[in-house]
């Protein structure tokens, strides 16, 4: 379960940040929206395999709890917001604005992903 968990957490940084950092550059494009989808989904399935083992083993730093629930909220109002603007063909008004809330959204993402990971390490000790 544990070994799931961190599956589908690193292939979801791996798409998150490919799709932040390769649609900054080249501007939201909808191979953008679709690798930044496949992000979500990864880190839904690794926050839900998480979960379960937190419910089975003991329960994660409330922290944690906090900052990963927020991240995936956050992702996926991101999400919204990019499949929005390019099923509105308005992916280039909303570029400059949608990369600097990128940017910060998977700052935060980024937050949560290393205290999940710094505090699953230390209870291993």
């Amino acid at each position: 379960m544990l070994i799931q968990a961190v599956i589908w957490m690193n292939l979801a940084l791996i798409f998150y940040t490919w799709a932040v950092f390769s649609g900054r550059k080249q501007g939201l494009h909808r191979k953008h929206l679709i690798i930044f989808g496949i992000g979500l989904l990864c880190d839904y399935l690794g926050t839900h395999q998480m979960n379960l083992f937190a419910l089975t083993y003991g329960k994660a730093p409330e922290w944690h709890n906090i900052t990963g629930i927020a991240s995936l909220v956050g992702m996926a109002f991101h999400f919204l917001l990019a499949l929005i603007a390019s099923l509105a063909n308005k992916a280039e008004a909303v570029n400059r604005v949608f990369h600097r809330v990128s940017l910060s959204i998977y700052g935060c993402w980024l937050i949560a992903f290393f205290s999940g990971a710094i505090s699953g390490m230390m209870r291993l000790k």
